[in-house]
């Protein structure tokens, strides 16, 4: 034990060091927006503040004090945070002062107002401020592995770095919002007042354009600047000149045209690169990362208490955060954000929050009244303590579990503590919700779930067999002398060939490979008939890793050997389907000796009532992928509950049937670079899938650039490349291997074992280790939907644009809309009938798009285009790109395909910090394309959906 005199000994020292510069300061330092470091802060600019070189995974305090020595406890200091680090021991920017203590006249100021340093003007801060000195520590918090140690009650190490920042006062140009006599409104109550903004330290004499826009959680220079005060939304900016204090205040906003919602300032300069539509490098931002205003209304909004709450950064627009409901156990840090669309107005929480991770409990479980609790215990190595901003609860984002994380199901919990806390030292958390004041991701819905990589093996203990009964069938279709072949893992009490089988009855995975080479040895046709047994090419061992992975995690996983439906022709796809239902039929029998009784079980017995006959996936990979669909349409005694096929094919001999999915999952892996399926006709089964009763299935796709026909499979992969070893996105093949088994896993997982947190992943919004790092698009269609547009041309009206219905565009076997414009003021609008106006049940806003080869379009990069949604005067607008990319045609010999690939904009972009934009009232869709301002696409499916 350490006693007081010394460790005033070790202030001392601190104190010396600090002032002599002697303590390191590249780790922990005061960083602007753009996270560049700062010397000094500014009077009325927020406080933010960064780390490295820490311990990965811990939770860190951060204390400040202004002109005192390091603060013994949280008593003597002025504002405190506490936050974690990274995997890499970083801690990323967050704010820990806002406005360096101005909170303006904003609801709750005046509590505010009695703590230390804190101002109602800027002026006074400057005055308090300037040329004094902010002493900032950085401590370890000690770790509780088991989240039920009160986290005040946690020792804190002294600091282990320390930062003397200089005050200056406010030299840089700020704008903000206010009333007209300058005082600061961080928030207002709807059109109770006309709004002001006040801008300080321009030139003067200078001339600015001030905007009122919809608030970003980032901006970045190119942002659209589309100001909202006019009558119905229009732009109504207001045009000011800087009096000669380099000083304005300027009326921006009548009361009666105001509307709930989250707001930031702009202040456009006349010399700058970009039109005024633009945000440009010169102009002057309120607060950036942070909200300048929120507008409330006196009640409480939908959403009460239990709100989204996890998600991730996006880092390609507005709105710069998507909240997220899986997450991957490696690189998918989760983030924690507040909405202030759901906050109620007076929310009584004080200036510091916690960020809790627990297990999740369904609504029952969070109800004492039901035998639940509302007790917290943070699973996720540490609670956040967040600075909260004076009368706008949104404040910032801040990670709230750094990966790698635990596979589990969680809720997210924001709480306020037991008591309002105004000072560091009132904030005490009692480690339990008090839904009156605290909010809740979880209950009615799981907040987020977390999930491992599907490459990865699972727990279970993988069982090794194989069967091959040579020319079991005399006759099969046109073909004769068919083999019942396969190799085969399943689920095992120990790994090694034979070995007993797991416990319980398990699902079953088949996979049929396409046609290639099928002897090792020179021999002449027909090769399959003519090869000797010991020569033949192996090509059903060529996915090994899928059926491992499949094994591991509960399902018993079969390769077929279709070396009899062999050969360049004829085809044999009908006979292809068959064999497949002759192995499901040996494999019945095989795990009930009832069934099937002319078959012989190979197995000895091993499987038997260990199969669940209820659970069949089929897959197929080249003929195969083809073969799998024809199995199943082809089925009549089996319950198949989804079929998927790599790079397939699709009736290359007309004589064969058209296969057409029913109401079954489907997944379909397209090879950009296909040398072998080179015009990608296997999309033509996933467009066809669900259209008996019309698009009535969920389906999903992949189109991945670089990819190539044969190295999904690995012993095709040693026969060589199939396309140019030049092409574009090169990828190799134990890379694409991974890429293929990793999607195959997670489909069959979603509907042989129920993982349906995969689901996000066939969407596009879960990466993992294995898929990372390519260009990969993704196609899907969710069987919940509400079609806008099916090709057929449903337009209301358009502006510039041209559009043409066409039936099968490019390799394409279903209707689209192909539209083209040349003008950044061009169009497109559907008027929603009234009946479908209500889309608060669906989760997203969905379309599938490609470009043409149109000269028109970009010859590099992305097509783009502007979304709305419209209810009433209140409209919400974000950009395609920003959650899927439209990429450029894969450049490949010959002509270049264009593949309709899909984005899906979730519809809390919509709404997010109190648009006002009601889904239960959406009348219009539009389209704007304003930038690239021509450009050529074909757009299908568009449609709201899970």
């Amino acid at each position: 034990m350490i006693s007081n005199n010394k460790w005033g000994m070790v202030y001392l020292l601190l104190i010396y060091l600090v002032s002599f510069n002697c303590l390191a300061r590249d780790s922990f330092g005061a960083i602007d927006e753009q996270g560049k470091p700062l010397e000094y802060l500014e009077t009325g600019s927020s406080l933010r503040l960064s780390a490295t070189n820490l311990k990965p995974n811990r939770i860190y305090e951060v204390r400040m004090g202004v002109d005192k020595s390091p603060a013994r406890s949280l008593e003597h200091t002025t504002k405190f945070s506490r936050v974690s680090t990274d995997s890499e021991g970083r801690l990323p920017g967050f704010i820990l002062w806002y406005h360096t203590g101005v909170v303006g006249c904003s609801i709750r100021s005046d509590k505010e107002l009695k703590q230390a340093y804190t101002f109602k003007t800027f002026e006074e801060a400057d005055e308090a401020l300037a040329g004094h000195e902010l002493l900032l520590t950085l401590h370890e918090v000690e770790q509780d592995e088991s989240g039920r140690t009160p986290p005040m009650k946690l020792s804190v190490s002294q600091p282990i770095q320390q930062l003397a920042l200089p005050i200056k006062r406010s030299h840089r140009p700020i704008v903000y919002s206010s009333d007209r006599r300058s005082c600061l409104y961080n928030s207002m109550e709807n059109q109770s007042q006309n709004m002001y903004v006040t801008g300080r330290n321009f030139e003067p004499g200078e001339t600015l354009k001030v905007s009122l826009v919809p608030n970003q959680r980032r901006w970045n220079a190119g942002d659209n600047v589309n100001d909202i005060t006019g009558e119905f939304s229009a732009s109504r900016a207001e045009w000011v000149t800087v009096d000669s204090h380099g000083r304005f205040n300027v009326p921006v906003w009548d009361r009666e045209l105001q509307r709930r919602g989250a707001y930031d300032i702009v202040a456009q300069r006349t010399d700058r690169q970009l039109g005024y539509e633009r945000l440009d490098a010169t102009d002057v931002l309120s607060y950036g990362q942070d909200t300048a205003v929120v507008l409330f209304l006196l009640y409480y909004p939908p959403g009460g208490p239990l709100m989204d709450l996890a998600g991730r950064q996006l880092n390609s627009g507005f709105p710069y955060f998507e909240y997220a409901d899986s997450f991957a156990d490696q690189n998918d840090d989760v983030w924690g954000a507040v909405d202030p669309t759901y906050v109620a107005v007076g929310h009584p929480g004080g200036n510091y929050a916690a960020y809790y991770v627990v297990n999740h409990r369904d609504a029952i479980g969070w109800d004492p009244g039901m035998g639940g609790s509302t007790n917290l215990i943070d699973v996720s190595g540490g609670i956040e303590i967040m600075t909260v901003k004076s009368g706008c609860i949104n404040g910032t984002d801040t990670i709230i579990w750094h990966a790698p994380l635990n596979i589990g199901e969680y809720d997210v919990v924001v709480d306020f503590g037991s008591t309002v806390a105004m000072t560091p030292t009132d904030f005490v958390t009692d480690f339990d919700y008090d839904n009156s004041i605290d909010f809740l991701d979880g209950a009615t819905q799981i907040g987020f779930i977390v999930a491992d990589d599907p490459y990865d093996l699972g727990s279970q203990a993988i069982g090794e067999f194989e069967y091959s009964l040579d020319d079991y069938f005399s006759s099969m279709g046109s073909a004769s002398d068919v083999d019942l072949r396969a190799i085969v893992r399943y689920p095992a009490t120990s790994a090694g060939y034979g070995t007993p089988v797991a416990a319980g009855q398990h699902p079953v995975f088949l996979i049929q490979h396409g046609n290639h080479k099928v002897c090792e040895i020179a021999v002449s046709p027909p090769h399959h008939i003519n090869c000797p047994v010991a020569s033949r090419t192996p090509n059903h061992e060529g996915y090994m890793r899928l059926l491992d992975i499949l094994a591991s995690r509960g399902i018993i996983a079969i390769s077929i050997d279709a070396f009899d439906l062999s050969g360049w022709v004829p085809q044999w796809i009908p006979e292809r389907g068959e064999l497949i239902l002759k192995h499901i039929e040996l494999w019945s029998h095989m795990d009930d000796g009832a069934t099937y009784p002319s078959y012989p079980d190979p197995s000895g017995g091993l499987f038997i009532n260990h199969l669940d006959m209820s659970k069949i996936a089929v897959s197929g990979h080249s003929r195969g992928g083809e073969g799998s669909v024809a199995a199943f349409v082809q089925n009549t005694s089996f319950n198949i509950v989804a079929v998927s096929s790599i790079a397939p094919t699709d009736r290359y001999d007309m004589s064969n049937p058209l296969y057409t999915l029913g109401d079954i999952p489907y997944f379909v892996m397209l090879p950009a670079a296909d040398g072998d399926v080179s015009d990608l006709r296997g999309l033509r089964i996933y467009d066809r899938a669900g259209s008996i009763v019309s698009d009535n299935t969920i389906k999903s796709g992949f189109y991945l650039y670089g990819a190539n026909h044969n190295f999904f499979n690995t012993v095709w992969a040693d026969d060589g490349d199939d396309a140019s070893a030049a092409r574009p996105d090169y990828i190799n093949a134990p890379q694409q291997q991974k890429i293929g088994e990793a999607y195959l896993a997670a489909f069959n997982l979603i509907h042989l074992k129920g993982e349906s947190v995969y689901q996000d992943m066939l969407r596009g919004n879960l990466t993992f280790p294995s898929t990372a790092g390519v260009k990969n698009y993704p196609i899907h269609h969710e069987k919940i939907h509400q079609k806008v547009e099916n090709g057929s041309d449903n337009v209301s009206s358009v502006t510039g644009v041209a559009k043409t219905s066409l039936s099968g565009p490019s390799i394409h076997t279903t209707q689209a809309l192909r539209a083209s414009w040349s003008s950044s003021t061009a169009t497109m609008e559907y008027n929603i009938p009234a009946a479908q106006q209500d889309v608060s049940g669906f989760e997203v806003l969905s379309f599938r798009v490609g470009m043409t080869n149109s000269g028109v379009n970009p010859v590099s990069g992305t097509q783009d285009f502007r979304v709305e949604l419209i209810s009433g005067a209140n409209t919400k607008s974000t950009h395609a790109a920003n959650f899927d990319q439209i990429p450029v045609p894969y450049d490949r010999p010959g002509t270049n395909y264009n593949v309709m690939t899909t984005v899906r904009i979730p519809l809390h972009s919509f709404i997010i910090n109190n648009s006002n934009v009601d889904l239960t009232n959406i009348d219009t869709l539009r389209f704007k394309f304003t930038n690239p301002a021509q450009g050529e696409i074909y757009v299908d499916d568009i449609e709201f959906s899970r």
